[in-house]
């Protein structure tokens, strides 16, 4: 394994799972805004378009209808008929009437007379009321407005104008909040491109800021790597080549002999459930001792750790001491409060009085580069 290929591999790909669920619930909600904004402007439109035109409507026949009606109905001596005759004609005048809209969402509407000679102005939904005298006394024309919409251009034209709102205000830069701008001013801060900077502001954990604050302290990691780092997966990476650990995509030196303690502890945790007991105090362990040396040995370790294993075995102080330079330099490098989940897990052995220990990463989680 390369490490040089490290970080893309292991950090790159939590960002590209996650992103096309996100994508897809974002679109999910876009479309959900998308059906409800079209159904809010046709049904604005339609109502607007049937007010438009019962206002023309109202206004032409004030000017024409009132004189006409007087002319027609002021001598007809008490004969119903006459006025029956004037609504029926009157109603075949008004049976078909041509609109000319702007956007042509009406093909045409109709009249019906309701009332020839009304002595109260009715105010309802559809109906047009028309003020004429028959001598002194006041009379109302109640027509009542029936229109034929060109529905399918209706709901397309609103349809369209709705998605073109939508995209519009998606496209557009979200405000951003202080810790927003925060992040981003520490990622520009770093060398990242702003717009780059802007983008991943609003995606970073505060843990992931914590990563990338932490990254930015180490040796040879620029802002790009930094990034890189803060979005990783979780993993801790043994690089047997150069003796360090890559803890979350952060280069960790160790001294030799506690990498390979530590080394010997994943090795553990990747071949059964982790688990090793201190040996008793007066009876090291000499096959455990055995493995270590096999692992200094292929790797350069130091020779007196290597001849000390040899002549006394492994001993549980030897553990301790150098479980406890393993922490205090994960500690030293992270910070005790991300270094913690790569550390040792502890459990008493009630019979024997004595505990054990494993690292606290999955063994998914820990590679080796050799």
């Amino acid at each position: 394994m390369n490490s040089e290929c490290l970080p893309p591999t292991a950090c790159g790909q939590p960002e590209r799972r996650n992103k096309q669920p996100e994508r897809s619930s974002q679109f999910i909600r876009l479309a959900g805004l998308w059906l409800l904004v079209s159904v809010l402007l046709s049904g604005l439109a339609y109502w607007q378009a049937q007010r438009t035109i019962a206002h023309d409507l109202a206004r032409q026949l004030q000017v024409e209808l009132p004189s006409r009606l007087s002319l027609a109905l002021q001598s007809r001596f008490g004969d119903d008929t006459v006025s029956d005759l004037v609504a029926e004609k009157l109603g075949k005048d008004l049976q078909s009437l041509p609109v000319d809209g702007p956007l042509n969402l009406v093909e045409q509407c109709q009249l019906h007379v309701l009332q020839l000679e009304a002595e109260q102005h009715r105010a309802a939904a559809g109906v047009i009321s028309v003020p004429w005298s028959l001598g002194s006394e006041p009379r109302f024309v109640q027509l009542q407005l029936t229109c034929d919409f060109r529905w399918g251009w209706l709901l397309g034209s609103q349809s369209l104008l709705a998605l073109m709102a939508i995209l519009s205000i998606a496209l557009l830069p979200h405000p951003m909040s202080i810790n927003h701008r925060q992040r981003m001013r520490r990622l520009v801060e770093a060398g990242i491109a702003p717009g780059n900077a802007r983008q991943r502001a609003a995606q970073l954990s505060d843990r992931a800021m914590a990563w990338f604050d932490c990254a930015l302290r180490a040796d040879d990691m620029d802002g790009e790597k930094a990034l890189a780092a803060a979005v990783c997966e979780d993993s801790l990476v043994f690089d047997c080549r150069q003796r360090r650990v890559i803890v979350h995509g952060i280069p960790v030196a160790l001294a030799k002999t506690p990498f390979f303690y530590f080394l010997w502890y994943a090795r553990q945790r990747q071949s059964g459930d982790g688990w090793y007991r201190n040996p008793p105090v007066n009876r090291p362990d000499r096959d455990a001792a055995a493995s270590l040396i096999t692992l200094m040995e292929a790797h350069g370790g130091h020779n007196k750790s290597i001849n000390d294993l040899k002549e006394h075995g492994l001993r549980a102080k030897t553990l301790d001491q150098n479980r406890n330079k393993i922490r205090d330099e994960l500690i030293t490098v992270l910070g005790e409060d991300l270094a913690a989940p790569y550390l040792f897990a502890s459990e008493r052995d009630l019979k024997s009085g004595r505990y054990r220990y494993r690292l606290l990463p999955d063994a998914r989680q820990i590679e080796f580069i050799t």
